[in-house]
C-alpha cells in the first residue's frame, strides 16, 4: 500500500488533486484509516490514475473521464466521444490557423509589405435578379450554408420563367437592425438583361454605380475568403481610404467548378480620408 503522499509523487500529480478525485468518485483510496482518515492507495490504481490523466489530457471533463474509467460508457459510446473530440479540436485548429494567418497579414501591413494586389475603381450600374434570406451572423460558417441553396433556388426560378442570366454571380451582406442584432441580411443575386422584370422566386433591381471602390481577387475557397477581406481591410485603413457602403462578392468563377478553382472579386467602396 502506498500513502497519499507517495502515490502522488510516482503518479506525478498533486496532493490535493487526489483528494478532489476522491471527493468526487473518480479515484477513491483502497483503504482510508478509520482513525486518522489516512488515505491509502493500492498498486494496481496507478493504472486507473493514468487513464484518468490520459483522458482528461484530450480535453474531457471530469464528469466524462468518471463515465468512462468506471466503464460507464460502452466501447461504441467511446468512440463517438473522440471521435466528436477529435472534431472539436480540428475545428480550433482551423480557426487557429486562420487567425494566424491574419496576424501574419496585419503584421505585413505595420511592415509596410502588402500581401495582396488591390484596385481602386469604379463600378458600374448592375441590373440584377437576386434573392434575399438571414444567416445566424457573419463569417463563412454562418453564411455557407446559408447562400449555397440560394444560387441553385434562384437558377431554378429563374430558369422556369425562359430567363438568361449570369454567369457571374454576386452577393452582399447587411446587418440586421431587429431582435437581437445578431443576425445578417445575405442577398444572392445573378446579372441579368434590361427586360428582366420581377417575378415569384426573385426581385429583379439595379445595383447602383460606385465612385470608387477598393478591390482585390480572392482564389479558392470560401473557407478563407475572410482573410482576404482582413487584408483587403487593413489595405484600405493603411492607404488613407475609408468604407462608404456595403460591399459586394463578385464570384468570376463559382459552381459547378470545385471551390479550390473559384475567383472571387471582392469589391469594397470607399473615399479618401479627410486626413489622407
Amino acid at each position: 500500500m502506498f500513502s497519499i503522499g507517495e502515490f502522488a509523487s510516482i503518479g506525478r500529480v498533486s496532493v490535493r488533486m487526489l483528494r478532489h478525485y476522491d471527493e468526487i468518485g473518480l479515484l477513491t483510496p483502497a483503504r482510508v484509516d478509520p482513525i486518522t482518515g489516512y488515505r491509502s492507495y493500492d498498486g494496481s490504481q496507478f493504472e486507473v490514475l493514468g487513464r484518468i490523466l490520459m483522458f482528461k489530457d484530450l480535453g474531457f471533463r471530469l464528469d466524462e473521464v468518471t463515465q468512462i474509467v468506471q466503464a460507464q460508457v460502452s466501447d461504441g459510446r467511446l468512440r463517438e466521444m473522440l471521435e466528436a473530440k477529435r472534431d472539436d479540436v480540428a475545428r480550433r485548429l482551423d480557426l487557429d490557423a486562420a487567425r494566424l494567418r491574419r496576424i501574419d497579414a496585419r503584421l505585413s501591413h505595420t511592415e509596410g509589405i502588402s500581401m495582396i494586389t488591390v484596385d481602386t475603381k469604379s463600378l458600374p450600374a448592375t441590373r440584377i435578379a437576386a434573392v434575399t434570406e438571414t444567416a445566424a451572423g457573419f463569417g463563412p460558417q454562418n453564411i455557407g450554408p446559408v447562400i449555397g441553396p440560394m444560387y441553385a433556388q434562384l437558377a431554378q426560378s429563374l430558369g422556369r420563367h425562359g430567363v438568361d442570366f449570369g454567369p457571374s454571380s454576386i452577393a452582399m451582406y447587411e446587418a440586421v437592425d431587429d431582435g437581437d442584432g445578431t443576425g445578417i441580411t445575405v442577398h444572392a443575386a445573378f446579372e441579368v438583361g434590361p427586360t428582366v422584370t420581377t417575378a415569384e422566386g426573385y426581385e429583379v433591381r439595379e445595383l447602383p454605380p460606385v465612385d470608387l471602390a477598393a478591390t482585390t481577387v480572392h482564389h479558392g475557397s470560401m473557407a478563407t475568403i475572410g482573410e482576404t477581406w482582413e487584408q483587403l481591410m487593413a489595405w484600405i485603413e493603411t492607404n488613407g481610404y475609408e468604407l462608404s457602403g456595403v460591399c459586394r462578392e463578385f464570384y468570376l468563377v463559382s459552381e459547378p467548378q470545385p471551390q479550390e478553382n473559384w475567383v472571387t472579386e471582392l469589391q469594397q467602396p470607399v473615399v479618401r480620408r479627410q486626413d489622407a
